[in-house]
């Protein structure tokens, strides 16, 4: 019996110890489940707010909330200023510190910590969440009281956010002189508002479309693919002095708006070298998003403009401001401001630049022009051009077919490409010549009649010359007569191996050392293929290409005791010493100079026609025939390399297309003879 109640009063404690225990650990969770559940709830409510579910959050709100704001206007409101700020990254870290019981109200707080990037910087701030035990839905649960301040703090009730870009100023391109080839200027958009326009009289669209020169049908059109929330759609841009504007301003149905834009003074007498801006498409900004690029921005779209984008460009600024519900500026939440643009200061001198294009206006061909003594790169011009305002302020798309379609191809950069330069390249032959002991200032040739080949191995092929002199003909008659036979038989003597290598000296197969990409002069594509094209190359035909500016470079070697001048395009790349140095012996230089002087004085020198009285001048003609075969007439492109010999200030290099009946490279004579009137004496 003793061992029966041993037995029962060890269960029965055993029983109760189990009792206390679950009733301990219930009482001690009921005590401390509130603040772990609604630790759980708020950490919950937190991530959906960095993973930016706005709808999602919105269910956990409090009862008093839910009524003061509608889950469409909270959802909005979120989308709305997350997106004007374009906040990414959001990270909301709860900062639970021990045990948490609610208040004496019955409430709960929690501190959090907020980091996002913005478009402007990083924004970091803390907020107090309080949290109220309530039943929605047959679920009781913590829900979050919100208010304006979970957005930044300093917000109330009413209040507004207001983003603004602040947009850098695109550095400035001017010429040596300081004149700008690349500003800005205020213009002014055309648009239509909508709602108006429906209410515009058929005379007055009529009148708009007569003014502006845009048929009916397009502005119809225009209005009618437009969202129906637009109140602008622009129809027009003009400059802010077209006298346009005043009527336009009286029109009902249209708006005006003012803005900044690029602006070229020079417009299409700079339009190739300096480029244009543009809206930036899609590919681009694919590119360039990771460097702050918006899709709103503009670009530069080709030469100076784009090769030197991150340099004019500067950097974009900001201001995230809180407004009150009247738009009064009350807290400057984060501001960065804009970096500007670096200027880009050239070499280029504008007037000169605007002599030479207004000498090949109306023409199809390009020029260069360089200081022979420094290396500075006065002009780079093309023809026939266009106008890179017209990209800023709008093309239509029958503009720019008819540009795009233009068999002159104003669009194509010419200074850029390599072009055959028929006889301006002998100077060159004759210096490798002399130079390698291939020929002598004393040699001749007597060769009979306007063709010549080496022997039978040519088959029909020959080498033809303008005129037979019916006499011996030496360096400087080769020179002055520019015979292609004695200049085919030159390069013949000199050989491939050596020509090959002495070309590489002025730089053939090698890009020029300055920020702008050039074709690379070339003496062959693939070497020499038979002894044809060797003699061919000596006077500048085969496979020889250069472009103007290399054709300047080398001439300078003439001017400088055989080296080659290191050119510039901008005023901080500009360098005392020389690019190539002992390109030729000076005494060989100083012959060739003596020879191309008399190119221009003799009185059957090529160069005559535009000799300047007063300035003496030193230079080659050449006549380059473009064809696929032999025995067809093919284009003639005219050139013409020429500098002032005492005090050399001026080198010239002009090629103009499709020359053949109008006197071959004299086309250029009476141009070469304005130009330098006018840089060097007027």
């Amino acid at each position: 019996m003793k061992k029966t109640w041993i037995v029962f009063w060890t269960v029965f404690v055993v029983v109760l110890s189990g009792f206390f225990y679950l009733f301990w650990d219930f009482w001690k969770d009921t005590t401390q489940s509130d603040g772990e559940r609604a630790k759980a709830a708020f950490t919950a409510y937190t991530t959906k707010w960095g993973e930016q579910k706005f709808s999602d959050m919105y269910e956990q709100l409090s009862l008093h909330t839910k009524r003061t704001i509608s889950k469409e206007e909270f959802v909005s409101r979120y989308q709305n200023i997350y997106g004007g700020v374009e906040a990414k990254a959001i990270v909301v870290e709860p900062m639970y510190n021990g045990d948490v019981k609610p208040g004496d109200n019955g409430q709960i707080n929690f501190h959090y910590r907020l980091t996002m990037e913005t478009f402007v910087e990083p924004i970091s701030f803390t907020g107090k969440a309080t949290l109220v035990k309530e039943t929605q839905n047959d679920l009781e649960d913590w829900y979050i009281h919100w208010n304006p301040s979970f957005i930044f703090p300093e917000m109330k009730e009413g209040d507004k956010v207001r983003a603004n870009t602040v947009y850098p100023r695109r550095g400035e391109i001017t010429d040596r002189a300081g004149r700008p080839l690349a500003t800005e200027r205020v213009v002014v958009d055309i648009g239509i508002n909508p709602g108006e326009w429906s209410q515009t009289s058929q005379a007055g669209k009529m009148a708009v479309s007569k003014l502006l020169q845009i048929p009916l049908d397009d502005l119809t059109s225009k209005v009618q693919t437009t969202t129906s929330k637009a109140k602008f759609i622009r129809i027009a841009t003009l400059t802010q002095d077209d006298a346009r504007i005043k009527q336009l301003e009286k029109t009902e149905g249209l708006k005006l708006h003012k803005k900044t834009v690029r602006y070229y003074p020079y417009q299409d007498v700079t339009a190739h070298l300096v480029g244009y801006v543009g809206a930036i498409n899609q590919e681009e900004f694919e590119k360039r998003k990771d460097q702050g690029y918006k899709t709103s921005d503009v670009i530069g779209k080709s030469g100076l403009e784009q090769i030197f984008e991150e340099k004019l460009r500067g950097s974009a600024g900001g201001r995230i401001v809180i407004t009150d519900a009247d738009g009064t500026e009350k807290k400057t939440v984060v501001e960065r401001f804009a970096k500007h643009g670096q200027p880009l200061s050239l070499t280029i001198d504008a007037e000169v630049q605007q002599t030479i294009y207004q000498e090949l206006k109306n023409e199809a061909g390009t020029a260069a022009a360089i200081s022979p003594k420094t290396g500075e790169i006065l002009a780079l011009v093309n023809s026939p051009s266009f106008d890179p305002n017209a990209f800023v302020l709008g093309m239509s798309a029958t503009e720019w077919k008819q540009m795009n379609e233009n068999p002159q191809k104003p669009l194509l950069n010419r200074f850029a490409r390599g072009f055959a330069p028929g006889s301006t390249f002998k100077p060159i032959t004759a210096a490798i010549g002399l130079a390698s002991g291939a020929i002598t200032p004393a040699d001749s040739i007597h060769v009979r009649g306007l063709h010549w080949q080496k022997d039978a191995s040519w088959g029909g092929y020959e080498i033809t010359r303008v005129s037979d002199y019916g006499r011996p003909v030496n360096l400087e008659k080769a020179l002055v007569y520019s015979d292609n036979i004695y200049f085919a038989k030159a390069a013949l003597s000199i050989g491939e191996e050596q020509f090959a290598k002495k070309s590489e000296l002025f730089g053939f197969h090698e890009a020029l050392p300055i920020p702008y990409p050039l074709d690379k002069s070339k003496l062959y594509n693939d070497g020499f293929q038979n002894e044809i094209q060797l003699a061919d190359s000596g006077y500048g035909q085969g496979e020889v290409t250069m472009t103007p500016l290399h054709l300047a470079l080398v001439y300078s070697a003439f001017a400088n005791d055989g080296n080659i001048v290191h050119p510039s395009l901008l005023q901080e790349d500009k360098k005392d010493g020389y690019w190539k140095t002992n390109v030729i012996p000076a005494d060989v230089a100083s012959t060739v100079k003596q020879h191309l002087i008399q190119v221009m004085e003799d009185p059957r020198g090529t160069g005559r026609g535009a000799r300047v009285p007063g300035i003496r001048m030193a230079g080659k003609t050449g006549t380059a025939e473009l064809k696929q075969k032999k025995g067809e007439l093919g284009l003639e492109n005219g050139w013409y390399a020429v500098f002032n010999v005492d005090d050399p200030r001026l080198l010239v290099t002009m090629m103009i297309e499709d020359v053949r009946g109008r006197g071959g490279s004299h086309v250029l004579d009476a141009r070469i003879k304005r130009i330098f009137t006018k840089v060097l004496k007027e």
